[in-house]
């Protein structure tokens, strides 16, 4: 349908304003839009941009201090202190590797959960939420993180909420004592495939794996 005169009006143009942007891309209408699809569009990208770089920022200010542990191995005492759970239960014994007394939040508390596989066979999980670093609670489905509704399986695979991964495990073996020996702390993927350990809200997979870095190796 044309334009009325009132409907140029309206839009703050004149009909002869009107046709002339309309066959003169050079006028001054003309100029001003492609001005304001420009500033649009550097908006857009300066926003995206924004967002990607303030991604890491974000978690290194709100995640709490995570360290790598490179006191490796960690006799965590015989294997008769872990026997197998019956089912129904929770399955996890908690292990504390650190403690602040002076912390009265518990969130640098470094602790593993040891399940009894059978067979001399162990799973050892860390407690550090995949998230912000919070320390997750076991439960007899799973894990929880209590600071922002990270839920995990019983294998510890992320299965509701923020966290970006499943939970970080280390490597076990039993010596000659029958003692459980904590071996690397590693990261692991969706189909919990080992990789080189990350720190809480780095992914493992994607284009944003990218934008950091390799934890040290242990």
């Amino acid at each position: 349908m044309a334009e009325t005169p009132a409907d140029n009006q309206e839009h703050g143009t004149t009909p002869g304003e009107a046709a002339a942007a309309a066959v003169d891309p050079g006028s001054a209408q003309a100029a001003m839009s492609r001005q304001k699809m420009l500033t649009r569009a550097t908006i857009g990208v300066g926003a995206l941009m924004g967002a990607i770089i303030a991604v890491p920022v974000t978690v290194a200010a709100l995640a709490p201090a995570f360290k790598v542990d490179t006191s490796y191995p960690i006799d965590i005492g015989p294997v008769k202190l872990y026997p197998e759970i019956p089912k129904g239960q929770v399955p996890w014994h908690e292990v504390t590797l650190e403690d602040a007394p002076d912390d009265t939040t518990g969130l640098s508390r470094r602790l593993v959960f040891v399940r009894n596989d059978g067979g001399d066979k162990f799973t050892v999980i860390a407690n550090t939420c995949m998230h912000l670093g919070c320390p997750v609670q076991a439960n007899a489905t799973g894990f929880a993180c209590p600071c922002h509704g990270g839920q995990y399986n019983s294998e510890g695979q992320r299965i509701a909420g923020p966290p970006v991964r499943p939970l970080n495990r280390y490597e076990t073996s039993i010596d000659d004592r029958r003692h459980l020996i904590l071996g690397q702390l590693y990261a692991v993927d969706d189909s919990l495939q080992r990789h080189q350990l990350k720190a809480p809200g780095q992914p493992l997979n994607g284009i944003l794996r990218f934008l950091y870095p390799e934890a040290p190796a242990g």
